[in-house]
This record gives structure tokens, sequence and C-alpha cells, in this order.
């Protein structure tokens, strides 16, 4: 494998590799670790727009420094998303309302608007119900002996706690999670198709506000609905934006990190065993280094917002950048034989699944907790729970996702 030999824009790459391509991120990190990448006929598409050629970063500390670089690596001017938008009516603007197309000090407003619910303390106070719902879920398949991973189990707490933050009624929540499922792969979809998904997200995100309006709670949509970011109230357009970046974020990172940790731990029985020696002591750093080996979200874009000499390269104002977590995240500088799951990794949380900087991720807390919950549940239930076939992969740019993955196990 040399440089160029694989399009990074190329959404089948998922399913060509059994997830992101780490053999060819790590010939980049050696021999190109500011690597342009020319797009090819698998990479450069219509709809979503794809017409542009991007730098990728691979090393650790270049992401660290893109992430936190404002100044030279922007999120607002192209937006977070790594497709071309600038042409296409309405989808700027609209990635730009959001938090993660926002720069500082925009985005840090905004920010503080949402952040009080995230705090530890008031994370911890939701301990009791989420162990509640993960029992129910293992209850729900015990007996059973065999299910799908994904649609069974690790689905369900992700999408209920989302729905939770946000103050989505119990009713909806399954409307919720199809149309967030559906708007977050864009890839394979119509036009319409798509349309109508994220569509449906905005239009359920104003209806929910204006009851919010109505009738006020602690919940986030609430909070943005009646809420104000230096004296203006916020518009209809960050309100839908807003619900339907968290309704992607939330759901898809945690339901797939737990896919990922199911897989990880059939792949690696030794690693199950020592996990299963001592559950509560191992298994917060086995989620830590589940999300370092396996990032559920690849990579971010930012856009230069001027030139900058980079490793030898020159990257102009205007070019498209992409970060790459799963390569920043087996970065052999940082951590040692990178390729190996190793549950007791001393320094696995150094991840960079939940960004860095500005964009760290809101719900980074909530998502470990949630984990950790659910599988303390599910391997103290049903411990000799393991995979059976190959996983399904999602065909994305975005996402490292399983859509389907058989389990089997003793009934309980």
């Amino acid at each position: 494998m040399k440089p160029g030999d694989v399009d990074l824009a190329d959404p089948m790459n998922p399913v060509r590799y059994a997830g992101a391509p780490v053999e060819y991120f790590e010939v980049l990190r050696c021999e190109d670790r500011v690597h342009w990448n020319e797009l090819t006929d698998a990479g450069r598409m219509e709809r979503p727009s794809m017409q542009r050629g991007f730098w990728v970063l691979t090393r650790y500390d270049d992401v660290v420094r893109a992430s936190k670089d404002h100044a030279h690596f922007s999120s607002h001017r192209g937006g977070p998303v790594l497709w071309d938008l600038e042409h296409v009516e309405n989808a700027l603007p609209t990635q730009r309302a959001g938090m993660m197309g926002m720069d500082p000090p925009d985005s840090t407003r905004y920010r503080k608007l949402i952040s009080p619910p995230f705090t530890p303390r008031e994370i911890a106070k939701l301990e009791p119900v989420i162990t509640q719902k993960a029992k129910e879920i293992v209850d729900a398949v015990a007996g059973k002996g065999r299910c799908d991973f994904v649609m069974e189990l690790s689905w369900d707490l992700p999408i209920q706690m989302m729905c939770e933050f946000m103050g989505v009624p119990h009713e909806d929540r399954g409307l919720i999670f199809d149309l967030s499922t559906a708007a977050a792969t864009p890839e394979g979809k119509t036009a319409e198709e798509h349309q109508a998904a994220t569509g449906g997200l905005a239009m359920y995100a104003l209806g929910l506000a204006q009851k919010k309006r109505e009738n006020p709670d602690e919940g986030l949509v609430s909070r943005y609905a009646n809420g104000e970011v230096e004296g203006a109230e916020l518009t209809d357009l960050e309100i839908a934006q807003f619900f339907t970046t968290l309704s992607i974020a939330s759901h898809e990172t945690t339901r797939n990190t737990s896919n990922h940790l199911m897989r990880l731990l059939s792949e690696h029985p030794d690693q199950k065993a020592l996990l299963l020696s001592d559950l509560d002591a191992l298994l917060p750093n086995a989620i830590e280094e589940t999300l370092r080996h396996s990032p559920p979200v690849m990579q971010f874009r930012r856009t230069m917002a001027q030139d900058l000499e980079l490793r030898g390269k020159k990257l102009r104002e205007g070019d498209k950048v992409y970060l790459s977590y799963v390569s920043a995240n087996r970065d052999e500088d940082v951590f040692e034989d990178p390729n190996r799951f190793d549950i007791i990794r001393q320094n696995a949380k150094d991840h960079l699944a939940f960004g860095s900087g500005n964009h760290f991720c809101l719900g980074a807390g909530l998502a470990r907790m949630q984990l950790r919950v659910l599988f303390t549940e599910l391997l103290t239930r049903l411990p000799d729970i393991h995979v059976v076939q190959p996983p399904e992969r999602l065909t994305t740019v975005w996402f490292d996702a399983i859509q389907k993955m058989e389990v089997e196990f003793t009934p309980n």
C-alpha cells in the first residue's frame, strides 16, 4: 500500500476494509503525514456533493492542533462535514447554524446555554434511570439465546437518554430514531429520502420548541427555545439544526461504541476473560480502549481560514482538511503497539474519539455512563455473549457504523 491507494471520500470503505482503513492510515503516518486526498470516481459524487479533494491530518498532534487553532482551521467557513456544500441551496447556512459549524467565540456562547445538564453532578443523578432501562433491555432478550445486538441491545438506551435530555415525549422516540438514523447517512439515499429525514427532524424540532415555549421544562429544546445568546432569541434554523445534530450525534456514537465493544470482546477472548475477572474495575478503561481502537466518528472537517505550512506541505486558504480520529488514535508516538486492543492500556483515555478543544463532545460523560451501566448488566447476566458472524457495516464517510450484528448466549 502507498499514499493515494485509498480514496477516503469513498463511502464503501467501511464495508471494503471491515471498518476504517487502518492499515492505510499507518502508511500515511509513516510516509505522508499531511496527505492530499485526490478524489477518484468512487469519491466524487453529486449528492451529497463531493467535488474537491482535501488534506488529511493523520498524526495525533496535528489533529489536536487543528481542533484548537481556529485562526487557521475553521469549522464555520465550510461547515464541519466533508461534503462540498457551498453551492448546495441552504446547505452551508444550515450547517453553520449548529454549534459544530461555529468557531469561538460563537460556539462557546451557545455551549454555555445548554451545558448545565451535562455537568458530572447532573449526569450522576441519571444513573438510577439508566440502570433500570438497561435491566429492561437485557431482560427483553435474556431468554432468547440469540439476537441482533444492534436493534435489540445497543440502540434503545442512547436514543431514550437523548430524548430524555431533549424533552421528547416517550411516544415520539421511535420516530426520532428512524429519522435521525436516515439523516446521518445520506450516502446511498435519494435526495428525496434524505430531505424527508432531515426535514422531518427540523419540523419536529420546531413543533416541539413551540410546545416548550408554552410549557417550559429543563430539557435542552426548552433551553434553546426559551434562551438567548447576547440578548437575541435563537432562530428557527438554529433550533432545528441543534436538534438534528444532537439527534444524530448522541445516539449514533454511543450505539456504535457499544457495538464495537461487543465485537472487540468477541474477537479478543483473552481480553474478555480479563474483563470478566474484575468487571467493575476494568470496564471503564475497556470502554476508553474501545473508543481509542474503533472510534465511531471517523472524521470531522475544517476549512483553512488562512495559508499555513504544516510538515512541509502548503495548506491554502479555502482548502478542506480531514481530521482523522481513526489515525490519531493509532499514532505510534502516543500509543504503544497501537493496533493491539488492550483493555488495561494505561493511556487509553488520551484518545480523540470525543474530539478536542472547543468542540469536545458535551455528552461524553453521559455516553461513558450509559456504556458502563449497559455492559455491567449485560456481562453480568449473559457472560458468554459473543458475535457469531461478521457484522454488517454502513456505507458512509462519516461513521464506523455497524447496522446488524448477530450474537448468541446461554439463555438466562
